[in-house]
Parts: structure tokens; sequence; C-alpha cells
């Protein structure tokens, strides 16, 4: 069974090991070990705190494989990012080039500087080790964070963002990075990915370009990458279409992979989802459509898929195996949508 949980300090090992998988352009699962336990503490400290309105907190998941105690993955959430530090994207703009003279008019995009998502909620970090890519777990991993959301609603801001990675190659090259970003950095793609995954984002103010970038002076292959994710990263791209998210201009300063929102109230998985009691734990559930379930503790909280049965007044029903998982018994809350 596949268990999403908070990470623990315990697991630092195994999620080291997993962010090593993960490779180049995910800069936000990190390769070294202090960084590794900073993330797993902040995170820790997220799920202790009192909130009142949504700050900087994040919250890390991992997918635990019951059946052997492996990390098979890994998700997050933070709940308003931009607060204390700028988060910057470029926009796609688009500019009027007209000529009387010469009875010609076209628009033209550029690339401009924003800080747009500010204050914007963001899931982030979404990574499953390739031998358990199979019966839907990328889509459960991914989409539990809805059931997070909606359950804490108020711990994050009201519009929930995501950047998706770009496009580069097996060694971290990028074509947009070296197309516009290396004219301004005397460095390589990956070591200027990393320093903004450290918090270190003046150096993009101080030298990134301050004027609009007309895409069509990039390099072909540059121009071909802006807005378009990674070939890793499209099922996810896609399911997050799917939940209501949308693109609308916005692509990451250093790759030019997409950033989606959509406001979290609008997503599928959010909206959808609904608590029951749990009015019984049999046996077996007979087969069939598998849902998301989690318990509605924030301390201790648990989700997994599986069938579950519906009772006449709305209750719902689960196997032993999963109740024994979620930690729940007859008379508690859970919270399920479809899977």
């Amino acid at each position: 069974m596949l268990l999403i949980r908070p990470i623990r300090m315990e697991d630092a090992p195994a999620f080291l090991a997993l962010c090593e998988a993960a490779g180049p352009g995910m800069t936000s699962l990190p390769t070294d070990t202090a960084r590794v336990e900073q993330k797993i503490a902040t995170s820790l400290e997220s799920f202790a705190k009192h909130v009142s309105e949504p700050g900087e907190e994040y919250y890390l998941f991992v997918l635990e494989d019951t059946d052997s105690g492996r990390i098979a993955g890994t998700c997050a959430l933070l709940a308003a990012v931009g607060l204390s530090r700028p988060f910057y994207s470029y926009k796609i703009v688009q500019f009027a080039h007209t000529s009387l003279e010469l009875g010609h008019f076209e628009e033209v995009d550029a690339l401009m500087m924003v800080n747009e998502y500010r204050g914007a909620a963001e899931v982030a970090s979404l990574f499953l080790l390739p031998e358990f890519r199979r019966d839907h777990a990328g889509k459960f991993l991914s989409r539990s964070r809805f059931l997070f959301l909606a359950q804490f609603g108020e711990r994050f801001a009201d519009l929930v963002m995501a950047e998706m990675r770009g496009v580069h190659d097996e060694q971290g090259r990028s074509p947009f990075w070296e197309g516009l970003g290396r004219h301004f950095f005397d460095m390589e793609f990956i070591n200027a990915d990393r320093l903004s995954s450290l918090g270190k984002y003046q150096f993009i103010a101080d030298l990134m370009p301050k004027f609009p970038v007309y895409i069509r002076l990039l390099p072909q292959d540059a121009q071909a990458v802006v807005g378009e994710p990674h070939p890793h990263t499209r099922p996810a791209y896609e399911l997050l279409l799917r939940e209501g998210f949308r693109f609308e201009g916005c692509v990451d300063v250093f790759d030019a992979g997409p950033t989606l929102h959509c406001p979290r109230a609008d997503i599928r998985g959010v909206r959808k989802s609904r608590v029951a009691e749990l009015a019984w734990v049999v046996d077996r559930v007979p087969p069939g459509p598998r849902q998301m379930v989690a318990n509605t503790w924030l301390d201790r909280y648990r989700a997994l898929a599986a069938p579950l049965m519906q009772t006449d007044d709305g209750r719902i029903i689960i196997g032993a195996e999963a109740a024994e998982a979620l930690g729940v018994e007859p008379g508690d809350s859970v919270r399920f949508t479809e899977l």
C-alpha cells in the first residue's frame, strides 16, 4: 500500500537518495544532507505551528510503500510565496508594431520580468521513483495535495500556483538559459537555479535584463521551449490542467518552464472532495474504483487510495487495512474524492 504522510527527520537518508534520483532541474529537491535536514526541519515546524493566516510555511510529504518501508516519492505545499523575497517570473506580453506607411501590423511577443505571484500558495517538488510509476501512483501523489488544501484551507493563500520544470537535457543544459541567461550571468544554468532554490534572488534583479526581451531575437532552440514543460513533467502539467489550473503567460526566468495557477476553491480535487463520518470498518471492501481518502488531523495526517462504500445516510465504509494505515476508527471523520 502507498501512503502519503508528512516527512520525518528519520526519513532524511531515504529522502536524500530520492532527491539524487530526481536529477538536474529539480532544485527544490536538494542533494546535500544539510539542506535536506533544513527542509525537513522547516516542514516539521510548519506542521506544529498555529496559523491564523498563511505565511511562509512549508509542508513536505513523502509517499511510503508500507509493504517495503521504502520512500517512493515526494510532494510539497508552500502556504504563500514571495512574502519576504521576490518571486520573479517572466511574463509573455504582446506589443503592437504598426506601420501606416507600409500598411503593416503585427503583434510581437516579448518577455517582461514580473513578481506576479507574490502571496500565492504553491504546489511543488513532485517526484516519483520510476519503478513506482504504475497504477495511477503519480496521479495519486500529485492530487493528494488537494485533499490537504481542502481540509486545511485556512493555512494557504486563495490562489495556488505551480512552477513546472522547463526543457533541458540530461546534463542539465537549458536552451533558454544558453540563449538568454548566459549572456548576463557568468555561470551554468544548474548553478543559477540552485542559488535561486537557496533563496538568493537579488542577483536576478541585479543582472537580468531590466527591459522587455523580444522572443524572436532569441536562438530558435530557446524560442521553441518558452512555456514548454520538460517531457518528464508533461504528465503532471496535463494533470494540473485537468484540475482547473491554467497557463497565462508566466514562465521561469531560468528555463522558461510554464507556471500554472488556479483559485484554491476552484481546484477540482478541492471542490469535489467532501468530509464524511466513518460508519464502520470491514475486513474487505468489494473491488471497485479507488478513492483518495485522508484523515482530518494535521499532526498525524495520512492519505491513501482505496475502494470504499457509502451508506444511505452519507457515511462511508472502508477496509481494515486502510483504516489502520489512516489511524481512523468508526465515528472519526475522513475526507475523500475520486482518484
